[in-house]
């Protein structure tokens, strides 16, 4: 028993003429006939008797066809959703990364992807970079994205790096200044990322290059945090031009110099391939960490 003659069977079921169903399947009438004679011998039972220019079905072919619909539905089914699938229209998308993508920038990227993907099931996760680390010998998701510095020798990385700006509250005086320096920013109130944190060494040895004095009244672990301490007036600080663009509408921002620079990464593991899904998705997303 073949799919082609099932699918033969079906058709004249709906039909009743072996020459209509010649027709819808592109075969000639004596290969329809051969097909049912085919199926009755498989089955062992009569499907249709003849009734003048008509093909009558009997009751064995009645409760035939109720499963045999079914099994060309599935398959048809099957070939359906293998081609979304190679379509990159369906299937599973999960994304590790650190909060201040996951938050805003990330959601959004995903929400207009789906929009034209209706069968995509998505999940975000939200982890701590260091955690990511952790978490790609689990292979739980398709890819990650972290902060960098992060050291796993075994993941594919691209890396995007980034010139971070000063931000500062609406008003604030040197909001006037084309271009912001610790020199500028010598005792003003500032808030900054964790104390290990790279950018924090930078800023660091920056203020201590010219001289002024760094006064740090905050540190927050993700620049979504000090965006909003910034936009309700607590000091000034610096955050990255593009990840964290969601979180600046209330804030000013302006080139800082010298370079504080700022790194992520998109990683998977090394030898293993993504699948089409995710490597859609790797278009808009590169678009958006580049902008």
């Amino acid at each position: 028993m073949r799919l082609r003659q099932l699918e033969c069977f079906r058709a004249l079921m709906i039909h009743g003429t072996m020459t209509r169903v010649a027709e819808l399947l592109g075969i000639s009438q004596p290969g329809v006939s051969t097909m049912i004679a085919a199926l009755e011998h498989d089955f062992g039972v009569p499907l249709f008797v003849r009734r003048g220019t008509r093909l009558q079905p009997t009751p064995e072919a009645h409760l035939i066809y109720a499963e045999a619909s079914r099994a060309l539905e599935a398959v048809e089914n099957t070939a359906r959703v293998a081609g979304e699938i190679r379509a990159g229209k369906r299937g599973h998308l999960a994304i590790t990364a650190y909060p201040s993508i996951s938050i805003a920038l990330l959601p959004r990227l995903l929400s207009v992807f789906a929009a034209e993907r209706p069968g995509l099931q998505m999940k975000i996760i939200t982890r701590a970079s260091q955690s990511v680390k952790e978490l790609m010998s689990t292979r739980t998701f398709d890819f990650a994205i972290a902060e960098l510095p992060l050291d796993y020798p075994t993941a594919q990385m691209e890396v995007f790096s980034y010139q971070c700006q000063c931000m500062l509250p609406l008003g604030h005086p040197l909001a006037e200044r084309e271009e912001i320096t610790p020199a500028d920013l010598d005792g003003v109130p500032f808030i900054t990322l964790f104390r290990g944190d790279p950018v924090y060494q930078k800023l660091a040895a920056a203020f201590s290059e010219y001289g002024a004095r760094w006064n740090v009244v905050a540190e927050t672990e993700f620049f979504s945090s000090a965006c909003e301490l910034v936009a309700a007036g607590v000091g000034v600080g610096i955050v990255d031009p593009v990840v964290s663009a969601p979180f600046t509408a209330d804030v000013v921002r302006r080139p800082f110099r010298p370079a504080i620079s700022y790194e992520i990464a998109i990683l998977h593991p090394l030898h293993e391939e993504l699948s089409q899904l995710a490597r859609a998705f790797m278009v808009p997303l590169r678009e958006a960490l580049t902008a």
